[in-house]
């Protein structure tokens, strides 16, 4: 099943950003990998965008993989590391149909892909992330929206959370994209596999208050190892 959303090919496009890791990924992966062998932890970064994340990951020393369904994403990140000296591994591919054997990743970071996606393609890409982890491994995922998120019921109604073509707020004129509450993700997470998972949230106003951003953090363990 395709999940990826062409319209990103637009938004990578028209728009210059991503370079710079999301602090919640940096913090997730210090507390649970600090002292550990990094370049025996192998990383998929996925939806990797323009490589934000990416070359956090390569620079810090672990075996990191990334894809983009954005074929202009993708060569977005690889001149971004290319620029930085730092070495890393570039695919497109499809987070409903991940290209890869199964249980070979110890950690699959997830910083805004999940959410570009309706409540059908979430859970689908979930049971493949289930797939390419090893016992063991585990999921971050990070700006998964709430319905606090200005913005939310705009657009066009996709199913119960998911909208397309939003007219306001931080994520209008990205496409689909998929509002969460806190029992939903637990509920998903859990039905593709996944051990209970544990979520924060984070909030904050934007353009001097004008915008409200809210969005969750999930960490999940696949059973095992």
């Amino acid at each position: 099943m395709q999940t990826f959303d062409k319209q990103w090919n637009q938004v990578h496009g028209t728009r210059n950003w991503g370079r710079y890791p999301a602090e919640e990924l940096v913090r997730f992966m210090a507390r649970n990998y600090y002292n550990q062998q990094r370049n025996l932890i192998r990383v998929l970064d996925l939806g990797c965008g323009t490589g934000a994340n990416t070359w956090f990951l390569c620079r810090e020393g672990f075996d990191t993989v990334a894809f983009d369904g954005s074929f202009v994403a993708t060569q977005k990140a690889v001149a971004f590391c290319s620029e930085l000296a730092v070495p890393g591994v570039f695919l497109q591919a499809d987070a409903g149909m991940l290209p890869f054997a199964d249980s070979v990743f110890d950690v699959v970071a997830d910083i805004g892909a999940i959410s570009a996606n309706n409540s059908r393609g979430i859970s689908q890409i979930l049971r493949e992330i289930w797939r390419v982890l090893k016992p063991g491994g585990r999921v971050f995922s990070s700006v998964l929206f709430t319905t606090s998120t200005s913005g939310y019921k705009t657009g066009e109604k996709i199913d119960s959370h998911s909208y397309r073509n939003i007219e306001s707020g931080p994520v209008a004129g990205l496409g689909t994209i998929h509002f969460f509450t806190r029992a939903e993700i637990k509920r998903v997470w859990q039905q593709a596999g996944f051990e209970q998972p544990v979520i924060d949230v984070i909030s904050r106003t934007d353009h001097g208050g004008s915008q409200r951003v809210s969005f969750y953090t999930a960490a999940a363990r696949k059973s095992g190892g």
